[in-house]
């Protein structure tokens, strides 16, 4: 076999591949969604406030999520400054330790080509492209899901030394080197929980808890040594982990972290749907083939692997089950919501890949020579595509992304078809994939609203107060440096304008979604109209056009300050 593919530098080369994939562009690229900024600020200003316990953003509390995320995030500024590459990379190293992760397992488990293939597989999907670069508490909380996975695997069913499971749990004594054993991977289990919990909250403990009852009840239906897992005492180590941050951030909110942050933005999210989102059983398989793209194509024969009674698989399919049980019955849906399944998926993508099934193999090789061809067709068309004047930045963000998914499906083509095209795939690919990033980054930063927004005001004096009436996008909060008074009833607007001092405005005139300035819709939507005070005599008015990433839309603003 390839040494290229199984030798000891191995995980060297997909560690530095993933990063490949990720870090292009990611320190130009604007910050997207609401989220992100909403947590790069906040961990500038626990910074500024010299606080380790309670995150804030734009100057109120923020419970959304436990303080690790802003913890990284802060060695992150500590060593790139604060600014998006330093609130991005703790997350981009967090993929990377991923993909390795999933190399070991599959290495342990399958052997070396196997786990080269899932390992890859599991870098070049749409979803870890777009999630592995962000500023979000995700990556951190599935790696630890994953560890926690893996410990649990290897607690309940290790079978000899190298850990190469057989179909029947070991006997309650053990070898001393399975008890040797044990005691680190107790020790990377229990860990792990706190860890993620620290990260994201009780959706770490819920995986792995769904995916061993589905082993117990579904999938295996076999007694397991449970006694391996010395839950009491473990559970204690995680807690007190947990405590030496959640105990002071109690104290010092007085319950209110608990209180929002697992009774409103877990608990409530779980039955009332967030931000008028409507609710789809459908919704996780309606979006896998997008977040699972290209890999999507050859998902049968991950269905394949399944066709056995090895311990081994049984596992893998209660772990790419959980997820999307869990997240299927929860009210807010996500389509990241599911990210915790995908190594899972893509290990029984690799075996699936590794034995020989030619139909199955040769269908999924056309769908991606229909997606190549359709996405070069989608890349001539822009080019000739006439766009508004002021849209005409959006051309380099539009072709980066097309570059970008084409890239992706000249990877997978590559990956899949063999050792003897790998080479050139990786090659002609991620250099595709660095093209295509950088590109669309500096397209949606030339075209990104709340960069450009600050310089109508560089002037203003540092009492100037700010105010967002239908514009009020967290990114503005990190770009501007200032605080914000957003989403204020007619009544308090009237309030804030009717003080003496500096002030500032914006309102939205208009917006598109980019897909019709490019397509030639004329489907403008006209926003609400000026707050009459910002139109009286003493106010000035600059208008500004661009992309809001929070929202997806192209916008006409109109920026009103009183001196």
């Amino acid at each position: 076999m390839n040494s290229f593919l199984t030798g000891r530098f191995a995980p060297i080369f997909l560690f530095g591949f993933t990063l490949l994939m990720l870090l292009p562009g990611t320190g130009t690229l604007p910050l997207l969604d609401r989220d992100e900024p909403r947590f790069a600020t906040a961990s500038r200003e626990m910074i500024e406030r010299n606080d380790w316990v309670v995150p804030t953003f734009n100057g109120h509390d923020r419970f959304d999520k436990p303080a690790l995320s802003y913890w990284l995030m802060r060695g992150g500024y500590a060593l790139f400054g604060q600014n998006e590459f330093g609130a991005r990379f703790p997350n981009v190293l967090c993929a990377a330790a991923l993909v390795l992760v999933v190399w070991w397992l599959g290495r342990q488990w399958f052997g070396a080509y196997v786990a080269w293939l899932a390992a890859l597989g599991l870098a070049t999907c749409l979803q870890l492209f777009i999630h592995g670069r962000l500023a979000l508490a995700d990556l951190p909380m599935v790696l630890a899901i994953t560890v926690i996975q893996l410990a649990l695997a290897a607690l309940l069913f290790p079978a000899n030394r190298i850990w190469r499971p057989s179909l029947t749990p070991p006997s309650a004594e053990g070898t001393a080197a399975d008890h040797h054993d044990a005691r680190g991977w107790w020790w990377a289990l229990w860990l792990s929980v706190a860890v993620g919990f620290l990260a994201k909250g009780p959706i770490t403990l819920a995986v792995p808890l769904v995916s061993l009852l589905l082993l117990r009840f579904v999938f295996w239906r076999q007694p397991l040594p449970w006694h391996r897992l010395a839950a009491g005492r473990g559970a204690l180590l995680a807690l007190a982990l947990i405590a030496l941050w959640g105990i002071p951030a109690l104290i010092e909110t007085e319950g209110r972290f608990f209180a929002v942050g697992i009774g409103e933005h877990v608990v409530k999210r779980g039955y009332d749907k967030f931000n008028g989102r409507s609710y789809n059983p459908f919704f996780y398989l309606t979006t896998a083939p997008l977040s699972l793209f290209p890999w999507i194509v050859f998902a049968p024969l991950a269905w394949f692997a399944l066709k056995t009674r090895d311990i081994r698989h049984r596992w893998l399919a209660s772990w790419l089950t959980a997820p999307y049980l869990i997240f299927t019955f929860y009210a807010t849906q996500l389509p990241h919501y599911v990210l915790p399944a995908f190594p899972a998926f893509f290990l029984l993508l690799g075996e699936g890949l590794s034995a020989p099934r030619p139909a199955w193999r040769r269908g999924g090789f056309i769908a991606l020579t229909i997606l190549a061809i359709l996405f070069l067709l989608a890349l001539g068309l822009l080019a000739f595509r006439p766009l508004p004047a002021s849209a005409e930045m959006l051309r380099p963000a539009f072709f980066g992304v097309l570059i970008v998914v084409l890239s992706l499906v000249g990877l997978a083509a590559g990956i899949a078809a063999g050792a003897k095209w790998q080479r050139a795939g990786l090659l002609v690919g991620g250099l595709g994939v660095v093209a295509g990033s950088t590109l669309m980054a500096l397209g949606l930063r030339s075209a990104s609203l709340s960069i450009a927004l600050p310089t109508r005001w560089t002037d203003a004096p540092a009492e100037t107060r700010f105010i967002g009436a239908g514009f009020t996008e967290p990114s503005l909060v990190f770009y501007s440096h200032r605080l914000w008074l957003n989403d204020l009833t007619p009544e308090e607007f009237a309030q804030e304008v009717a003080k003496p001092g500096p002030l500032v405005v914006v309102s939205v005139d208009r917006q598109i979604d980019p897909i019709h300035l490019l397509t030639g819709l004329d489907r403008w939507r006209i926003q609400a109209a000026p707050p009459s005070a910002v139109t009286q005599p003493g106010w000035t008015r600059q208008t500004l056009t661009g992309f809001n990433p929070g929202r997806t839309r192209w916008q006409e603003l109109s920026v009103w300050r009183r001196d």
